[in-house]
């Protein structure tokens, strides 16, 4: 047994669903294609005077997934159904004047804020070099978990109260017990609180550190995971193989690769912008670290420009572009936040 941070359940790290990603461009072009007579701008309904337009209602569909071809009509009969509502409400809104409400305008300036920041996030991602034959290969050879040798995991999972002495005293047991069966009737003996669970996770499910460390184990095997009321044990109940070859796996990684390549310049765009900009904090937020711009600038006016300090207001402008980049990064959630939704 080998203790880790907790397994969290059924997330895929990377998000390579090779299944549905090959099935999205069937829905998009079903969906969106509609008849050779049909515009952009045709009307599909009206409420009162104001028509709602195809455009709309594509719109709506664009933003759903998971749907068949087979479900196409259904959803747009039920996406123009609920247009026809907002589109109610809003009528009885603006008969109210609610849209001219401070809270009402501000959020609308602030979702405005927020699709214009979007639609150049998605501009610049555009750049964004697609991966190579090479480079989608390479990616396969490199994970063998998930694609040549992936597995589908059948887990038995322990939840165990416990104080420190028991956890202690259980992971001693962990390596004389033969069974999940074996190790459950144990605790239960020494009237120790237990939950039981079953659960089927295929690789890509399973966050990659974790996966790598599971790849190598058999069925028996497991992984004692720490929890703040005592362990979560987890263990490889059956297993089965699952390969999925090379030919079968190029679209996702393609995808999975283009979204990474699409992360980085969006963050690399951020980066740049927020060191070429003067950017300052006040109020309690004075002591987040200012842009690079605004750091040079004030290392330029600290010092009056007389013979004396013009060598040391230099070397400290110089030391604060030099120290820029440093300052300019972003955080993982910064970035995650800002990329969240391209295209």
């Amino acid at each position: 047994m080998t203790t880790q941070n907790p397994l969290p359940k059924r997330r895929s790290p990377m998000g390579l669903n090779w299944v549905s990603l090959a099935a999205a461009p069937m829905f998009m072009l079903a969906a969106c294609g509609g008849s050779d007579s049909s515009t952009p701008t045709q009307a599909v309904a009206k409420v009162s005077k104001q028509e709602i337009t195809e455009l709309q209602l594509n719109q709506v569909l664009e933003r759903q997934t998971g749907i068949k071809p087979d479900q196409v009509d259904a959803a747009q009969r039920k996406a123009l159904a609920n247009l026809v509502d907002q589109q109610l409400l809003v009528q009885k809104a603006q008969e109210l004047k609610l849209d001219r409400e401070q809270r009402v305008v501000q959020a609308i300036e602030s979702a405005k804020r927020d699709l214009i920041a979007r639609a150049y996030l998605d501009r610049v991602a555009e750049g964004a070099t697609k991966p190579t034959p090479e480079a989608v290969r390479q990616y396969y050879q490199d994970k063998p978990a998930l694609f040549k040798e992936r597995r589908i995991f059948s887990f038995q999972e322990l939840n165990v109260n416990a104080t420190a002495e028991q956890r202690a005293d259980i992971e001693q047991q962990l390596k004389l017990l033969k069974s999940p069966a074996e190790l459950e009737t144990y605790i239960k003996a020494k009237q120790i609180p237990v939950r039981a669970e079953q659960s089927t996770v295929a690789a890509e499910n399973v966050p990659l550190p974790l996966l790598e460390k599971l790849a190598s184990m058999k069925r028996g095997q497991g992984l004692v995971l720490p929890t703040p009321t005592g362990l979560r044990i987890v263990l490889i109940a059956n297993l089965q193989e699952a390969p999925v070859a090379e030919e079968q796996a190029r679209p996702a990684i393609e995808a999975f690769l283009l979204n990474e390549q699409k992360r980085k310049t969006v963050e690399k765009e951020i980066t740049s912008l927020r060191a070429a900009t003067k950017v300052e904090y006040f109020g309690k937020f004075a002591d987040m670290p200012a842009s690079a711009a605004a750091r040079v600038a004030a290392a330029a006016s600290a010092a009056a420009p007389t013979p004396a300090s013009a060598s040391a207001s230099a070397s400290a402008s110089a030391s604060a572009s030099a120290s820029a980049s440093a300052g300019a990064g972003l955080d993982a959630a910064s970035v995650n936040n800002a990329i969240s939704g391209l295209k």
